[in-house]
Order: C-alpha cells, then structure tokens, then sequence
C-alpha cells in the first residue's frame, strides 16, 4: 500500500502527507505494509540456500522437507517533528491556528528532504536512529559496474554517437531485467534522467503514464526519477563517483522492485500520524510521528549500478 494508504486519513495528516511528498517523492513509489511492535523479522526465504525439490517419479510420494528459512530482523525508526507558533498572534489579530498550519506544512516540507535522502543514504551503523537506505541496504553480489572506465550518455547523431546511444540504453534495459521479475522503478541522477529521456525518446523506447495529475516518464515500461535534492539543494545520486579512471565523473543507477511485504517494501505501524498537542506556555503545538524501516525481502529487488556518466 502507498503511504497515504496506510496514514490516518485526517485533515492534519493528510497536510503533513501533502509537504513530505512534495520534498520526497519516492513516497509516490513505495510500497508499505503495517504490523505492530517496534520490530519485524522478515522471512528471506523458505529454503535458505537450498533448491525445493518439485519432481518425483511415477507412483511415488512427495518427500516432505522442513524449510530451513533465512530471517532478517527488521528495526523501526521514528521520523518525529513539531511545528509551533506562539499564541501571541491571536492578541495581534493574526491567526495563530492557520499559521500554525502554515507552519506544519513547511515543516513536513523539510522532514520530506531529509527523508529522501535517508532512504537513498541512510546508514544505522553510524546513526542508530536511522534506517539503512539503497546504499547500505544493497547486497554485494547486487552492485555492478556499468563498464570499465564509467559509460558515457552522448548526444549527437553521427554513426558513431548513436551506436554508442544504442549500447547505453541496452545497458540500462539489462540493468533492468537484473532485478528478478524485472524493475518496477529506477533512480537516477537529475541530470542522467534528462539525459536518459533524452536518448529514449530518440530510439523509441520512451513512454509516459499520468499519475497524481503528473506526467511520469517510462523507459521500456519502467518508471525513472530523479532522486532528487537534500535539503541544501545538492543533488542525490551525484555525478562526483570514481569508477576506472573516470575521476568523480560518475553517478549510480539504483533499480528497484517494489512490492508489499515482498521483494523491496517498507515497514511502519500506523504511517504518518499528525495530532494537535495543545498549548505549551506560549506555543500552540502540533505534532508528527512516523516510524518506518525499508524491508529488503528479495536480494534482486534492489541492484545498484556504478558507472553511469554525462561526459
């Protein structure tokens, strides 16, 4: 279920839902499921390492095999923030209730960067109330490099630049089907993202969808986005990784597919719940908690690929 889904559904709720999306669209992507408790311990696989046995000879019985199942326990991390305004404003004949309002939005505004972000860099080893996002959460055998020295996304319609737009977008059509069952989405640098569209377009593999009254661009059927800014304004996913000699030119492609309680999805309780908390001393408070977690269920459903270049 999408995040709005999962939420309370009140007024206040749903305008702190309204500033979290605008700073952190991913939210427009993943998938949530809810359970109780402060953690889940996820089942990776019913047979471990181990290959299921599904055929047997004529006139005999099936040979029943306990499952040896992998777990992975699965922390929640509370996303909390409060907006305030000083109750002085109604004395002023301002409206301290609508600013207050005014101010939550703003808030989850800002709470909505730093989420993005997290769920592309978090790391709990070094901030034990975060949750791991992409970068930590992929598995080894996951991450790839695109070529040797970086790929790079030319423009251009000579011979020899298309060829090499035509091995770009096999590239990222292969990065693609990596994921098992194939990527529901992938993120990418802004400025890859244009530049992928860009080339798909000019060889025919570009589509759009409408979603949310936005236009969302497809490549081959999956949707890509860029991953956005941190709050200061500096790119997610930035063209500044070294790969070969291609000295801090490069930028990371994550593909991803997302899926309630399977392959990548994400655990909370109740979703975004947002209360008034009343008056303290001058203040008229309200209050926003969240606690969530990124479940990786399926190794494949998160491959991250290295490599990727504008020049």
């Amino acid at each position: 279920m999408l995040l709005r889904q999962v939420s309370q559904g009140d007024p206040l709720s749903n305008l702190v839902l309204e500033g979290m999306i605008q700073s952190a669209p991913i939210l427009n992507d993943v998938d949530f499921y809810t359970k109780t408790g402060a953690a889940d311990s996820v089942k990776k696989s019913r047979e471990g390492a181990e290959d299921p046995t599904i055929f047997r000879a004529l006139n005999t019985s099936n040979t029943a095999t306990a499952p040896t199942p992998e777990y992975e326990p699965v922390s929640k991390k509370i996303i909390s923030f409060d907006a305030k305004v000083d109750f002085m404003l109604e004395d002023r004949n301002e409206d301290p209730v609508a600013e207050l309002a005014m101010q939550t939005k703003l808030e989850a505004i800002e709470a909505g960067y730093v989420l993005q972000e997290k769920i592309f860099e978090g790391d709990a080893d070094s901030v034990a109330t975060e949750f791991d996002g992409f970068r930590n959460l992929v598995a080894d055998a996951q991450v790839k490099t695109v070529a040797t020295n970086g790929l790079i996304l030319p423009l251009g319609n000579t011979d020899t630049k298309v060829t090499a737009q035509q091995e770009a977008i096999e590239a990222l059509l292969k990065l693609f089907a990596t994921v098992r069952g194939g990527a529901t989405h992938a993120y990418v640098n802004e400025y890859v993202r244009i530049r992928l569209v860009s080339l798909a377009k000019s060889l025919g593999y570009y589509d759009s969808i409408q979603e949310f009254g936005q236009q969302i661009d497809r490549i081959a059927g999956v949707i890509i986005r860029g991953a956005g800014y941190k709050k200061d304004g500096t790119p997610l996913l930035p063209l500044t990784e070294t790969v070969g000699t291609a000295a801090s030119k490069c930028s990371s492609i994550f593909a991803v597919r997302w899926g309630e309680r399977i392959n990548l999805s994400a655990l909370t309780s109740v979703g975004v719940k947002a209360r008034y908390a009343g008056q303290t001393g001058n203040f008229i408070i309200n209050n926003v908690n969240m606690d969530m977690a990124l479940v990786l269920q399926n190794d494949t459903a998160l491959v991250q690929s290295k490599g990727w270049r504008l020049e």
